[in-house]
């Protein structure tokens, strides 16, 4: 049976229950679906709004995180910190705890999306930029930079998802992966040998044309899918994306799950793991139907929603 991407969702969003649909992702190692359910939750509570004491609490936590502190250390400096600028309380320390957990939580959540949208794609390049502050501030290499690749989405089809990463030496980096269509490469790909005093070897940078003009330096390193899922360039992404706290910067376009229709051939096992989940064949998703053109599919059932 012929998988067919579908958007099903009561008025507040909620996915309904429909015979035979199915969440489908990509763990790393194989597609994984779960069953559509009709959601008995009620409206979404509104976001609380930030107070003083919330505002200072994530300065302080993110600078704790920046220092490599965990657990107690880190209580311990967020407690120092915001003891000095409000009165100490017997409830200071639980409210430090909850925003603690409640921070790790989120960042849980942050990094499986990352991770799962990671899986979806067909990434071609992992690309590294580097800013050079003769031609950037890192203010302006920060919005110029998002711009850039904001355009390159929309005007010659780029997909891309990465972060912002603060060198040793303070020097600013941008790490990404990359997609690239065909004929959809701006500049030009060249091979430089490079000395570098950190590493105190030569190194081989595929540098952007473009880019290296723009902004500073651009490194441009062919994907293999395979080492995507069983290599280290994830692990090296989540890295910075766990020590810094930094925001994951992402294209339009890039499924984390489909909703697609399932025949009982389709599944290959299950498992239970909160909830039973099915493990699917490899051919199950079409990359041009179902991911390639996901972007293009929610955009059209947008419109189809005001008409």
């Amino acid at each position: 049976m012929q998988a067919r991407l579908i958007e099903i969702k009561d008025y507040w969003g909620h996915p309904f229950e429909e015979l035979n649909y199915y969440k489908v992702y990509h763990d790393g190692g194989h597609y994984v679906g779960t069953r559509l359910m009709r959601s008995k939750s009620k409206r979404p509570p509104k976001k609380p709004v930030d107070t003083d004491m919330d505002i200072a609490f994530d300065s302080l936590y993110l600078q704790a995180l920046r220092q490599g502190l965990k657990n107690e250390a880190m209580a311990d400096y967020i407690q120092a910190g915001l003891e000095k600028l409000y009165p100490a309380s017997s409830t200071l320390r639980k409210y430090i705890l909850e925003k603690i957990d409640k921070k790790q939580r989120n960042l849980w959540k942050r990094i499986k999306r990352f991770k799962r949208k990671a899986y979806m794609y067909r990434w071609n390049y992992f690309v590294t930029f580097t800013y050079n502050p003769r031609k950037q501030t890192e203010e302006s290499f920060r919005k110029k930079l998002r711009k850039c690749l904001s355009n390159l989405s929309t005007r010659k089809g780029w997909k891309y998802m990465g972060v912002f990463e603060q060198g040793g030496k303070g020097t600013l980096h941008f790490h990404a992966l990359v997609y690239v269509p065909k004929d959809g490469m701006l500049g030009e790909i060249v091979e430089k040998r490079e000395y570098s005093k950190k590493r105190g070897e030569v190194y081989t940078r595929y540098a952007n044309t473009f880019f290296d003009e723009s902004f500073g330096m651009s490194d441009f390193q062919e994907l293999n899918p395979i080492l995507l899922k069983r290599g280290g360039t994830l692990k090296y992404l989540i890295k910075y994306i766990a020590k810094t706290g930094e925001k994951i910067i992402y294209s339009r376009g890039i499924p984390t799950e489909v909703c697609i229709e399932l025949a009982e051939s389709d599944i290959v096992g299950t498992f239970f793991k909160y909830v039973t989940k099915y493990v699917l064949w490899d051919d199950i998703i079409d990359w041009e139907r179902d991911i390639k053109e996901y972007g293009k599919k929610k955009r059209i059932e947008r419109e189809r929603r005001y008409v």
